[in-house]
């Protein structure tokens, strides 16, 4: 295995820190890895079976993505260039989580959070809400009602007077109570509200919680069982980033307005925007939107802006000066469609504004050397790792050509009996009338001469009377009982009336009966080539993945191995 994919997966990889979940040629993917794209809780609660799929796609998706760097992928200018945007766009969000974000959390809340993110939780909970509460459909009691009832139900689990699920059946406020008897599962930390996590997670197992405030009302807890959460598994360095994260439920209020305000100090600080430039670039800008709108043209600001002569110096950052060619490689990357309108030069400067905050961020988290840590290369490995197998995945598939013509004609004779036909059709003629007793009537007189036929029909039917009657052509299944008996008449025939699901009642005339045909190969042709191709990309693909799992270089971890055949 070359150095380039041992470098790449180092910190995917470690198998001499923990154990591994799977090996491809000596290249070991850790259970970080492993759940960072299948969860913990989703690979706890998965069956059998389902583990099977898990585990499979999981090779079949590291393999490939194996596969890609090894033939090279990584030096397409194409796949380069996107990871190269994942990259800065993954720098640009841990540089607002490390800078505008984490400031924002307390050491308290910190410390909670280092403390008890390594574990999951399973409860079962009780609400009483009240009037004030964000609850969908409050109850009408009261703060103090709803204090008072809770509490006298605690005394209640307390003595063991009374179950805790037959309570939270009967009394709890959440609306799944009486289907789960108030079991909310496996919880995380970090996804529930601060003062309800950090009283749970302080029980032991079993134990009953103190009255517990949340938005919601006010809660019960029990805790039914403990077990290592799937940051456990985590190195220190992204440990230390999720639990971070996960803090952030206790500021998410304040998160908007402390990342405008960072925005806002920083361009105030660092940014000098050029405005007399500026104005004289848009005034270009709106004159080509108006000449080119004149002639029916659409205006594109990027070839706008590389058709210049001009030397226009926009803005300096730090006191290094950018113009209109430093702005065309972030247009270049941004589709027209989702370049905004300029009305003026304010409504411009908003827009610089937006890709100087993504320029600062990403030349401020190489200062900060965000992009050293093991916790943004893991991210970039996971992302490479996607990249990879995405970009194969679609080599593979576009490397299937059109079958020959032979291949599309055999396939055409082999299935056009059962696919590429004609089926049997019949064309009738309808007197649809409201009553039995006309239709009686009717049909009385047809029998004596059925050449009046179409003469009932133009003149007594309730619908196509003024075409005598005549339907379009159908096939076996369609008109319930009427196409029914259509089939079952020669060409000629006169059915007696037929009752209709609408309650009215119809006599046909069979006008003739189509037979079977063949539809021409030409105008199939192309259905079936598509079809073809499918079929082989389909294959294609199959067989690689079907490699993939059968290689010798692939080895599955003790604690997963019984759970892939």
């Amino acid at each position: 295995m070359s150095s380039l994919i041992n470098k790449l997966f180092l910190f995917c990889c470690c198998s001499f820190l923990f154990c591994f979940v799977i090996s491809i040629d000596g290249i070991n993917f850790d259970e970080q890895d492993f759940y960072s794209k299948y969860s913990k809780s989703e690979w706890v609660k998965a069956s059998s079976n389902q583990k099977n799929r898990i585990l499979k796609d999981y090779v079949k998706r590291e393999s490939a993505a194996l596969d890609a760097l090894g033939r090279g992928f990584l030096f397409d200018p194409v796949i380069k260039n996107n990871l190269s945007n994942i990259e800065r766009q993954l720098l640009v969000n841990f540089v607002y989580d490390y800078s505008v974000a984490f400031p924002l959390i307390d050491n308290k809340t910190k410390s909670l959070s280092f403390k008890n993110l390594s574990k999951d939780v399973f409860i079962k909970h009780l609400l009483v809400s009240h009037s004030a509460s964000v609850l969908s459909n409050p109850p009408e009691r009261s703060k103090d009602e709803a204090l008072v009832f809770i509490s006298s139900l605690r005394d209640s689990v307390s003595s063991k007077s009374v179950g805790f699920e037959e309570l939270s059946i009967s009394y709890s406020d959440d609306p799944s109570a009486p289907r789960n008897g108030g079991v909310l599962g496996w919880l995380q930390w970090g996804v529930t509200p601060m003062p309800f996590q950090s009283s749970v997670w302080s029980l032991g197992v079993d134990s009953l919680s103190n009255i517990i405030e949340t938005e919601y009302g006010y809660h019960l807890v029990v805790v039914d069982s403990v077990r290592s959460s799937e940051f456990a598994e985590y190195d220190d360095d992204s440990f230390e980033y999720s639990a971070l994260k996960s803090s952030l439920v206790s500021v998410r209020d304040l998160l908007k307005e402390a990342s405008f305000a960072y925005d806002r100090e920083t361009l105030e600080g660092r940014v000098v925007f050029f405005e007399n430039q500026i104005d004289s670039l848009v005034d270009l800008v709106l004159f080509e939107k108006e000449s080119l709108s004149s002639l029916g043209q659409t205006f594109n600001l990027y070839s706008f802006f590389n058709s210049l002569d001009s030397r226009f110096v926009l803005c300096s950052v730090d006191n290094k000066k950018f113009g209109v060619r430093w702005l065309l490689s972030s247009l270049s990357q941004i589709p027209n469609s989702r370049i905004p309108e300029f009305a003026d030069s304010s409504s411009f400067i908003d827009f610089i504004k937006i890709i100087l905050m993504q320029k600062i961020a990403i030349s401020d988290g190489y200062e900060l050397e965000i992009n050293k840590k093991p916790v943004y290369k893991k991210r970039v490995a996971v992302e490479t790792s996607k990249l990879l197998y995405d970009s194969l995945l679609k080599k593979i598939v576009n490397s299937v050509g059109p079958p020959d013509s032979l291949r599309v004609l055999n396939y055409y004779n082999k299935h056009r009996e059962e696919k590429y036909f004609n089926p049997e059709r019949v064309v009738v003629r309808q007197i649809k009338v409201n009553t039995k007793t006309l239709a009686d009537s009717l049909k009385s007189e047809l029998t004596k001469n059925p050449n009046l036929f179409i003469d009932f029909a133009s003149n007594f039917s309730i619908n196509r009377a003024d075409v005598g009657g005549l339907m379009d052509p159908f096939e076996a299944g369609k008109y319930n009982y009427m196409g029914e008996a259509a089939f079952s008449l020669a060409a000629g025939d006169i059915s007696s009336p037929i009752e209709n699901p609408d309650k009215t009642f119809s006599i046909i005339l069979l006008e003739e009966k189509i037979n079977k045909s063949f539809l021409p190969i030409e105008r199939v042709y192309k259905r079936i080539e598509s079809l073809l191709i499918k079929q082989d990309q389909e294959y294609i693909k199959k067989s690689t993945f079907e490699n993939y799992l059968n290689s010798s270089g692939l080895e599955i971890g003790i604690k997963y191995e019984k759970f892939i055949d």
